[in-house]
């Protein structure tokens, strides 16, 4: 799993920052057309307001309409603009456009400049304008005047200066800017904090960390044969592998999440969560299956945050005692394998110096060949591991004595014998094969043989060893199986009374055929049941 170039901090960093400010960003932008449209239509509301009652003035309308001549609406309007915020103007003029009010005194009496005011004067039409006038660019509500007689006599214009608007709508936008930028910064600090803690959390490690020990872990756990079983401080299961639900013959797999006494009620997890106590090879039965066991608290420093346990069957540990009983034949074997291999690269080794690197090549070529295509025939046909690593080792060794060793096209063997154990067959075939490659070395013929049958059937197995060696004299073939008999020097004579014991224990049988100077042949045939079977 190839390590990323960016951290679990800085991503969270990055990824938090970015989504605040694209929506801050998105509500920024909205809240600011919004404002804006806002500070607008107040205005317009405003001038508006202010225009509807300068055209409402009693006062206003009866100067008007009498021409004004003691300047009243000059003195009402200036009065109006002194107590009214955000109007920076009020024009009232009459029908010809001559102004009886200006925030410039000396502009009374004047034409009114806009070009927007022709259908406030023909419609009689209230509206909101936007042009330049005399002030400068403004927006200006026109609101006709009308005489008790409801003719229309003039009309009112309330304006705001453009620059004052833009100035209002800058500040609000200044508001906003100023304000994202501050939630910006809250959420720089939080994504910060936040990452520390998640990283914390995660006791410092990356993604891809987590994820290789995950991998890591779930491979052990499934290479691993022991049952493994772990509890929290809640007593509930946190942890089963594939072992524990294999040993235990559990229907439900699904058993993670569940209180450990409620799945096996004699369970002694809890005792060992609650003392803080580990216990080591325990015998326990559980669902019906002997298991030895070993128990330990999982701590957190001083504190016990759980309880693990990994046990195996007892059946399966005393299968692999069972089994070390054919070592001793393994280790010989894997010795000739060893020595003919060394023997090889003598010969390699040999020919390199020679700088005969042709020869060298094909050598190793013929060599890997011959190699490959016995251990594809042993492996074709033998299917029991440890008694294809037995013939293995010696077929070595039948080269070290210049023996041929064969195994007949005939040959079957599967995995699993019934009750016949692997350490048996290792017995028998070790000592067997043994005696036959003994027996073919000391012959004088020229081509001296081995052979060697394997046949199982439903019900037993038969297993034919030949050899065209020295051959038993008549009178030693009833007692060749006896313990201490031997006809070779510094053996103690146990090879064939094992086998003989083999043989025996499962309800078979052995029988010797031999010349001397022809040869010898052992037949054994073992049930893989009972014999009442």
């Amino acid at each position: 799993m190839k390590k990323k170039g960016v951290s679990l901090q800085t991503k969270i960093i990055i990824l938090i920052i970015t989504v605040i400010f694209i929506s801050l960003a998105l509500v920024g932008a909205f809240v600011t057309q919004w404002a804006v449209n806002n500070v607008q239509n107040k205005v317009e509301t405003n001038v508006m307001n202010v225009a509807q009652i300068v055209a409402n003035s009693t006062g206003i309308r009866d100067a008007l309409d009498n021409k004004d001549p003691n300047w009243s609406i000059r003195d009402q309007v200036d009065m109006m603009l002194n107590s009214i915020n955000q109007i920076d103007f009020i024009v009232v003029t009459d029908m010809n456009g001559t102004r009886y009010s200006h925030p410039i005194h000396e502009r009374i009496g004047k034409k009114f400049v806009g070009g927007d005011e022709t259908r406030v004067v023909k419609e009689g039409e209230t509206y909101i304008s936007e042009a330049i006038g005399t002030l400068g660019k403004s927006v200006r509500a026109f609101v006709p005047i009308y005489n008790r007689e409801e003719e229309q006599i003039g009309f009112v214009v309330v304006g705001t200066l453009a620059e004052s608007v833009n100035e209002a709508k800058h500040q609000v936008i200044l508001t906003i800017i100023l304000s994202s930028f501050f939630g910006l910064f809250i959420g720089i600090v939080g994504a910060f904090l936040l990452a520390k803690n998640i990283k914390r959390s995660l006791l410092g490690f990356e993604p891809y960390q987590i994820a290789q020990l995950y991998l890591e872990n779930k491979g052990m756990l499934e290479a691993i044969h022991e049952g493994i079983i772990a509890i929290d401080e809640d007593e509930k299961i946190t942890l089963c592998n594939e072992s524990a639900i294999k040993i235990l013959k559990l229907e439900d797999d699904e058993i993670v999440g569940k209180k450990i006494l409620d799945v096996f009620p004699n369970s002694r997890l809890v005792e060992v969560l609650n003392s803080g106590e580990a216990e080591y090879d325990r015998e326990q039965q559980m669902n019906d299956t002997f298991i030895m066991t070993n128990r330990v608290p999982i701590k957190d420093n001083n504190n016990v945050v759980g309880a693990i346990a990994t046990f195996r069957d007892k059946t399966m540990i005393t299968r692999l005692a069972e089994e070390i009983t054919g070592v001793k034949q393994m280790v010989d074997a894997l010795r000739a394998n060893t020595h003919e291999f060394l023997n090889k690269l003598h010969v390699i080794l040999g020919l390199i110096h020679l700088k005969e690197l042709e020869k060298a090549k094909k050598y190793i070529i013929d060599i890997t060949g011959n190699q490959q295509q016995i251990m594809s025939t042993i492996n074709s046909r033998i299917k029991d591991s440890t008694v294809a690593a037995l013939l293995l080792g010696k077929i070595s060794r039948a080269k070290e004595l210049g023996v041929e060793m064969t195994i007949k096209d005939t040959t079957l063997l599967e995995n699993k014998h019934g009750r016949i154990k692997s350490s048996a067959l290792v017995t028998i075939l070790g000592n067997l094969i043994e005696n036959a490659l003994e027996a073919a070395s000391k012959s004088n013929k020229n081509k001296k043989r081995v052979s060697l049958n394997i046949a199982e059937e439903e019900k037993k197995i038969r297993i034919i060893v030949e050899d065209n060696g020295i051959g038993i004299d008549d009178k030693d073939l009833a007692i060749v199986s006896d313990k201490g008999f031997t006809t070779k020097p510094g053996s103690k004579g146990v090879g064939l009374f094992l086998v003989k014991e083999a043989v025996k224990s499962l309800d078979g049988n052995i029988e010797f055929q031999s010349k001397i100077n022809e040869g010898t042949s052992v037949i054994v045939n073992l049930l893989k049941g009972d014999k009442n079977d």
